[in-house]
């Protein structure tokens, strides 16, 4: 008898420790659309947790303000095991010290990085640590009605000088070239895409190479710049337009778009089934004669959190989510249940898997692999991309010099990235 509270004791402990494990399962937060994020429970719940025994939740949190949201929790301490969140984000947590250094998983962490479409890596990588992979990727084509270019005689630009050539034919019939966002409300806030396109083609970056001051003031940026506001500014693209109503009516047979609005040309355009068409984005060409395509690469980011619970579980479901198959599951799924969305897989081996004419996912895939993400450069990437956008208005809008505009631009990033290294240096430190 003396024996049996202690038997009781060790029995109570063994329930409750059951009964944390099971409420307790690996924790994702994610702020993409709820029916996103329910196709991505379901393929966990059936494919994930039987073979592997870990149990995984996907929780949907308010895309308002959700890096802020991971950075409030970070310093409560109640972190999930999985963050998903915007491209620079992932190490602007990780030089904080809140995410886990992927590259610590060793030749697990290669082989998934291996898969992944190179240009955006980069936006993970700080002072050789790793602290993100992709989830999956927004790319920016061009698409062009083929029936309008067809009846005016021309061929779709494969440069931006072949574009020059056609723009005044074009014109002349009362139709225009569009970029991807122009300078109305709403679409302002994201000049910095089409300009960065421009700058990375002629050579330039954001930053220099030791990510220690801009490099918006190199000569090859400014070409780039020049190159991107003269679209409007010479000329003469529509500064505003209604592109879906400009595509939808041929007035703009030829527009750089994302591959959110191509899912909703489909969807929403039937009429315009077998009028239109994808393409690569035009290029510059270089010295050598190659052309370099260079384009914008967006998406959300995988960050494992450190002081979660299961990092290492988590870790395993990372690599399940972003394997070939399951990537192109997500996207086939994606397009049947979730009409007007696209998922465009960050595994390159998946992209044949999306439910798209084989001929436009032939131009996903060259644009995936020549396309890039800036560099993090301890600068917020809001507060770098808001610059671009306000050299460019002042521009193409206040009619201020194109150079000055992005010196200015590029100054002001400079002292701003130089207030950051000092505001981290207790972080850069640490790594």
């Amino acid at each position: 008898m003396p024996k049996r509270p202690g038997f009781l004791l060790i029995l109570c402990l063994l329930v409750i420790l059951t009964i944390s494990t099971v409420a307790s399962p690996v924790a994702v937060w994610s702020p993409q659309l709820i029916e996103w994020n329910r196709i991505i429970q379901e393929l966990t719940d059936t494919e994930f947790t039987p073979k592997t025994g870990i149990d995984v939740q996907i929780y949907t949190i308010p895309w308002s303000g959700f890096e802020q949201t991971y950075l409030l929790s970070a310093a409560s301490g109640n972190v999930p095991e999985i963050g998903i969140t915007s491209l620079l984000s992932s190490a602007d947590l990780g030089v904080r010290g809140v995410a886990v250094d992927l590259s610590l998983y060793g030749n697990d962490y290669q082989e998934i990085k291996d898969q992944m479409y190179p240009g955006c890596v980069r936006a993970f990588e700080y002072k050789d640590n790793n602290f993100g992979l992709p989830m999956q990727m927004l790319l920016y084509p061009l698409l062009y009605r083929s029936d309008v270019i067809q009846k005016l005689g021309i061929d779709v630009p494969k440069t931006w000088d072949e574009l020059y050539i056609i723009l005044p034919k074009l014109q002349a019939s009362n139709r225009n070239f569009y970029t991807a966002f122009g300078f109305d409300e709403g679409q302002g806030d994201f000049l910095y895409v089409d300009a960065s396109m421009f700058i990375w083609q002629n050579g330039g970056d954001w930053y220099n190479e030791e990510l220690t001051a801009s490099g918006l003031d190199s000569k090859e940026s400014i070409a780039g710049f020049k190159a991107f506001t003269e679209l409007f500014t010479r000329r003469q693209i529509p500064k505003t337009a209604e592109s879906f109503v400009g595509f939808r009516e041929g007035d703009l047979p030829l527009m750089l778009s994302s591959m959110w609005q191509y899912a909703t040309i489909k969807t929403a355009m039937p009429e315009l089934e077998g009028k239109w068409n994808l393409a690569l984005v035009p290029g510059t060409k270089t010295s050598d004669g190659t052309i370099n395509h260079a384009s914008y690469v967006g998406g959300m980011s995988f960050t494992l959190f450190k002081d979660a619970d299961r990092v290492d579980d988590a870790f395993v479901w990372l690599k399940w989510f972003l394997s070939p198959e399951i990537q192109g599951k997500m996207a086939q799924r994606v397009a049947n249940e979730v009409p007007g969305t696209i998922f465009l897989p960050a595994n390159l081996k998946a992209l044949n898997e999306i439910p798209i004419p084989k001929e436009h996912v032939s131009v996903v895939l060259s644009q995936a692999r020549t396309a890039k993400a800036p560099a993090y450069a301890l600068l917020p990437e809001s507060a770098a991309q808001r610059l671009i956008n306000f050299a460019a208005y002042e521009t193409v809008i206040e009619g201020k010099n194109a150079e000055e505009s992005i010196r200015k631009a590029a100054k002001k990033m400079t002292l701003d990235l130089q207030q950051k290294q000092k505001d981290y240096v207790r972080f850069i430190e640490k790594l």
